[in-house]
């Protein structure tokens, strides 16, 4: 399989800002105004405009006019799938003493088992395309 180094680091880059993650899981739940994600984030309009723009900008989220309203979605909802991932993986790395250090939980599945399933995933997808 071919690794896309450069794209790869473009995605991360774009989600490596903790009120876009908020913003993309606020999204998981289906399209949404600002003023809907403003009221349900807590955070300011004017930062979540910026964020929109600049999750749209990387073809995270799209968007969609209906009247005088734009709602924003998720692209490719297996975003979500992929944060809680990393996620997992924060949580494993910290258990192992690594800089990491979200707060105690008990994982649901080992790291390793998340990624078989992800692949499992993945690969029902491309098969769907």
């Amino acid at each position: 399989m071919k690794i896309y180094y450069k794209q790869i680091a473009g995605l991360f880059k774009s989600l490596a800002d903790e009120n876009r993650l908020k913003i993309i899981f606020n999204l998981a739940e289906g399209k949404k105004s600002v003023s809907k994600i403003v009221e349900e984030t807590g955070l300011s309009q004017p930062l979540v405009s910026h964020h929109l723009k600049e999750l749209k900008h990387n073809h995270i989220v799209t968007t969609e006019r209906e009247g005088s309203f734009v709602f924003y979605q998720l692209t490719e909802p297996a975003i979500v799938a992929l944060i809680n991932l990393t996620n997992q993986l924060v949580v494993e790395l910290s258990e192992k003493g690594n800089i990491f250090s979200p707060p105690a939980s008990s994982p649901e599945f080992p790291f390793s088992a998340m990624m078989e399933k992800m692949m499992g995933i993945f690969s029902n997808l491309a098969g769907e395309k």
